[in-house]
């Protein structure tokens, strides 16, 4: 390989980068202000060998398909928010945009793509971040399975299902099990939202599993110190949990993926592994997995490929 490809995930904490075939790999925190992009970029690897970027941006639900980032209007993803906008992201965005760099934008998965089982398209109008794409390829390759789930565990919850090597659904924090710092609206969210006292963002970002420690030392949960503690890693391990065994009444796993900063963590995922146990072996995705997903997805479609477990390209 005489040329350089290079992933981008738009994380929940940071921003992350990885280049391939030099599996270089770096990242740049969400807070802050770092330096221009494309010099922190080349100092890693000349630009000039930079064939092609694969780059996921938000919720990606703006597009359907891997699309040329020249082809892509409001950097892919419909009008509101969900989450805590930094603008890093967005910084990061636009420069690959106006670099010269040829790039290609990641999808989420929402209703509009249409490879996913068509009840979830009709429930949900999101289902997962773009990054997520990414994610499942990396996991797709590495473990050679065609029927496998994703359980990516951070500062929210998404899980994800692949059948016959095609994604069929997920379910994205809003929706199902908590993250550390996101979850679903209960009745008491919903309340609080129709009394004024929040918004319905505010809400869902208040809604892991760090609302049951009452600090905001979120290190605690992964290495208890309490009991309040304990209690809110034994919850996000149940939901997590819960939410793999919903997706066994539509596909027999070969494997579950584990992934997300969170989900990574000796105490989250031995816990996830144990209450896995009987359902499918379990393995461990790295911290840059996604990133090294978007730069397979740039590889892979320099070398021909056009169809991603289901997801086509326009480029």
């Amino acid at each position: 390989m005489d040329f350089s490809t290079l992933g981008i995930d738009h994380g929940t904490q940071a921003i992350r980068f990885y280049v391939l075939p030099e599996e270089a790999h770096f990242e740049i925190p969400r807070e802050g202000r770092p330096g221009p992009v494309m010099e922190i970029i080349e100092k890693e690897v000349p630009l000039e060998r930079i064939e092609l970027v694969g780059i996921t941006y938000a919720m990606g639900d703006g597009i359907n398909r891997i699309t040329d980032i020249r082809k892509v209007r409001n950097r892919g993803v419909l009008p509101g928010k969900a989450g805590e906008p930094r603008g890093t992201g967005t910084r990061v965005y636009d420069e690959i945009a106006s670099s010269g760099l040829a790039a290609v934008v990641i999808p989420g998965l929402h209703r509009g793509v249409e490879v996913l089982d068509p009840r979830f398209r009709a429930l949900y109008s999101h289902c997962a971040s773009a990054e997520k794409v990414s994610l499942c390829y990396d996991a797709y390759l590495k473990t050679g399975a065609e029927n496998f789930i994703v359980a990516d565990v951070s500062s929210n919850t998404v899980t994800i299902g692949i059948k016959n090597g095609r994604f069929l659904g997920a379910m994205d924090a809003c929706l199902g099990a908590p993250g550390v710092i996101h979850g679903p609206l209960d009745l008491e969210s919903l309340r609080n939202v129709d009394k004024g006292l929040m918004k319905a963002n505010e809400a869902f970002s208040e809604a892991g599993v760090a609302k049951i420690t009452g600090h905001k030392d979120l290190s605690r949960i992964l290495r208890p110190m309490d009991d309040r503690d304990r209690l809110a890693l034994e919850a996000l391990v149940m939901g997590v949990a819960m939410e793999v065994y919903g997706f066994l009444s539509l596909l027999e796993p070969e494997v579950v993926a584990v992934s997300g900063w969170a989900g990574i963590s000796q105490g989250v995922y031995n816990g996830i592994k144990e209450a896995l146990r009987d359902v499918a072996p379990v393995v461990k995705l790295g911290r840059y997995a996604a990133a090294r997903g978007s730069a397979e997805i740039a590889r892979d479609i320099l070398a021909g490929r056009r169809d991603f477990l289901g997801i086509g390209v326009e480029f």
